[in-house]
């Protein structure tokens, strides 16, 4: 490893295809069983080592409403890599550059956070394998081993429990989102108040493994499921807004991605892809077109 070495790499979101809670742990967390779907949109997330005669993480950020201490998903991976891996001292200076929404359902900070791994991994000559990576990250949030995995996964437990499916590549997503935001923590609030802690399974997730399995896009539209959907629509009416805006412009199908607000919207053409892309900017509405990887 080099003085001022600079590596960097694309933190890709995801969607929910299926997101069901089914109870609440004695530690706090909620197992859930989900359908994870890697996209397209993407941070970028850059690492630059620099001499130095103590270990120190500094954190910058192209969105200024994202608070770059020791709070933040990267500085905490960053710090539970290096614990992991006896590391030198140095100076580990991370910068995001931001697309994918915050607070939004997309797994935004936990990409960055997983995009931090990777680049440590890389930067310290891999040391640890993708499994051991993902038990880093676990540590640090729910979503992280999903995001270093990435494709497309059956995420059980806290989401730390992977089982891969054959990817659902190449199908074109336009994800939308008004200008609010949604607290994960305060939306597992509203989901107990309305299900208890014990909430009992909701819908089936073998119509969806089966039709992703089959390559059936029909079927993976008339299997789209999330338990967090009706509580955050009654406290972000835009959420319903953003959904049958996606349908009447031809969305195959339309669904809120993990604690919300963002829905997506899945198309098989691209005037579809154009219609509702421009309804939703010209309603003031963010919008993303992009793909499933």
């Amino acid at each position: 490893m080099q003085n001022n070495d600079t590596y960097s790499k694309k933190a890709y979101g995801k969607i929910n295809l299926y997101l069901d809670v089914l109870d609440k742990r004695k530690d706090g967390y909620h197992n859930i069983r989900s359908v994870m779907q890697t996209v397209s949109l993407c941070d970028t997330v850059t690492l630059t080592i620099k001499d130095s005669d103590e270990t120190d993480i500094e954190i910058s950020c192209t969105d200024t409403s994202i608070k770059c201490d020791k709070t933040n998903l990267v500085y905490k991976a960053a710090k539970l890599f290096l614990e992991n891996a006896s590391a030198e001292a140095k100076k580990y200076c991370f910068h995001i550059e931001k697309s994918i929404p915050v607070s939004a359902g997309m797994a935004g900070g936990s990409a960055d956070a997983a995009a931090a791994l990777l680049l440590l991994n890389e930067a310290y000559g891999f040391p640890f394998t993708e499994e051991e990576l993902c038990k880093i990250g676990s540590k640090t949030g729910a979503d992280v081993p999903f995001c270093i995995k990435g494709g497309t996964c059956i995420c059980e437990g806290i989401g730390e429990r992977l089982t891969s499916l054959p990817t659902l590549s190449g199908v074109s997503i336009i994800s939308a989102i008004d200008s609010s935001s949604v607290s994960t923590p305060s939306a597992f609030s509203l989901l107990d108040e309305k299900y208890g802690i014990d909430c009992t399974d909701s819908s089936d997730i073998g119509k969806m493994t089966d039709a992703i399995v089959n390559k059936d896009l029909s079927g993976v539209c008339s299997a789209l499921y999330n338990k967090f959907e009706s509580i955050i629509i009654n406290e972000h009416p835009a959420v319903a807004k953003i959904k049958n805006i996606l349908i009447s412009c031809g969305a195959r199908g339309a669904l809120m991605s993990g604690s919300g607000p963002s829905v997506f919207g899945i198309f098989d053409d691209e005037a579809s892809v154009k219609n509702a892309f421009d309804t939703l900017i010209s309603s003031n509405i963010r919008a993303n077109f992009c793909k499933t990887i």
